[in-house]
């Protein structure tokens, strides 16, 4: 419920983690500190949020790099695994030692971890030499501001983590902005009175109200307050600057690629993080089919039968030239897709009645590169047809190949809402993505017409 520290520090000795924890502490930066025993480091579980780990080099005392596998760094990795959580994001390590030994320090972490826990190592690294900065026998700083700039001079040594710390900064600042422009929604004479929590309650009503409907306050208050709040929270992020230098370190943390234009890999990479949400899966799915822009699996067993009745069209008419120019081989690595539309305010707050999806397909390029290969006229350079809608290139499948999701603009079904509940969810198209798709849904089915003698 609560933000967790985002810097811990670990060593064996306490007079070592005192001068880290006393000049995180100056900085105002909250830390976390673990005494390291190696009787009860088997007992520790994850900290979520870690963003620096400071952590000595000889935890075990009389253990050095020629101890084998039971060396100084594998405890080090063993602290790792057992604090760092993949799901947390990234972290930066500095080594606080005696004798750092740096280099081959990074060399150990990348053998043991790149290959099979990649998500565990750190995005950099850096070192400080704790008898440059304490008295290594009884702890004391030996020169507090310099301790002090040091720290943050290694924090910020990599200028693209930099950028992006600054960023989470942005946000828990805005996220502290949010959280009081709703306590001072209620009437000053309530705050710290009895009857605070019960005022504060019917404004979060109000929220639900207004993100849900009148009358559908408590069916989703989660989801329906977060469409009020997170609008909110947007500008809240861009508008907090307040030194008038956040640009600046944007700007030091570019770098221009030398490949233009982007290779497909790259384009599929960066595409489907800005318009794809995967959220959650299975039990406690944070997806659900009847979400405006969910793309569903093809809900019907029999395909090329539900392709006719559902649908008027058939397996032959997508292959075909008008549409694909597939050939049996992309149809096996393709997928059938049904993708829920509509408009944004009848997902913000639901009628009853049937919700509408469109026919879709999604395929992936036959090579790498997204170009016409092996005869195969299923490609990225393919311009669509006016019944068909195609995303920007994504991951597609599984394992998330560059390819396309492509709709058939003429092809839509009805459902009602309680029938979708068992369907099954791959991910969401995000906002944008979604009202294009709907806009040119809605240019397709109202296309001018007349009747005239000529």
């Amino acid at each position: 419920m609560f933000l967790a520290s985002r810097f811990v520090v670990v060593d064996d000795k306490p007079e070592h983690i005192k001068g880290i924890k006393d000049s995180l502490d100056a900085l105002r930066y909250d830390c976390h500190t673990r005494l390291y025993e190696e009787e009860t480091v088997g007992g520790w579980s994850v900290l979520p949020g870690i963003r620096m780990l400071f952590i000595d080099k000889n935890l075990r005392a009389g253990v050095t790099m020629g101890g084998g596998p039971q060396n100084a760094f594998a405890a080090i990795v063993e602290v790792i695994e057992k604090l760092i959580s993949p799901e947390s994001g990234p972290y930066g390590l500095v080594l606080w030692a005696e004798q750092p030994d740096y280099e081959a320090f990074k060399t150990f972490l990348y053998e043991r971890l790149a290959t099979d826990k990649p998500d565990l190592l750190p995005v950099f690294c850096e070192q400080l030499r704790k008898g440059d900065y304490i008295n290594t026998t009884t702890g004391a700083v030996l020169d507090p501001p310099k301790l002090q700039a040091d720290i943050i001079a290694k924090m910020s040594s990599s200028l693209q983590m930099k950028a992006l710390f600054s960023w989470e900064a942005d946000v828990v600042a805005a996220m502290d902005a949010v959280l009081k422009s709703i306590v001072g929604l209620v009437a000053p004479n309530k705050r710290g009175s009895e009857e605070f929590g019960l005022e504060l309650g019917k404004v979060l009503y109000r929220l639900s109200q207004a993100g849900s409907g009148v009358d559908r306050a408590q069916e989703s208050p989660r989801e329906s307050i977060n469409q009020v709040l997170v609008p909110i929270l947007a500008d809240r992020i861009t508008e907090h600057d307040p030194d008038g230098s956040q640009g600046d370190s944007w700007r030091e943390a570019l770098v221009v690629p030398t490949e233009k234009p982007a290779p497909v890999s790259v384009q599929s990479a960066v595409n489907s993080a800005i318009h794809l949400s995967y959220g959650r899966t299975g039990d406690g799915s944070t997806l659900k089919a009847s979400d405006l822009g969910a793309v569903v699996e093809f809900p019907f067993n029999e395909v090329e039968k539900a392709l006719e009745e559902q649908f008027g069209i058939t397996k032959a008419i997508i292959m075909g030239e008008n549409f694909f120019g597939m050939t049996d081989a992309d149809w096996e690595a393709s997928s059938l897709r049904l993708i829920q539309i509509g408009a944004t305010c009848d997902h913000a707050q639901p009628k009853d009645g049937p919700i509408q999806f469109l026919l879709a397909l999604e395929w992936a390029f036959p090579n790498t590169e997204g170009t016409r290969a092996a005869g195969s006229s299923l490609h990225a350079k393919k311009s669509p047809k006016s019944q068909e809608w195609s995303s920007p290139v994504i991951g597609v499948g599984d394992d998330r190949k560059p390819g396309r999701l492509s709709a058939f603009l003429s092809c839509t079904i009805s459902v009602p809402r309680p029938a979708v509940g068992g369907w099954t969810v791959k991910y969401r198209l995000r906002e944008e993505l979604v009202s294009k798709l709907t806009q040119e849904y809605a240019r397709h089915i109202s296309r001018p017409g007349i009747v005239e003698l000529r």
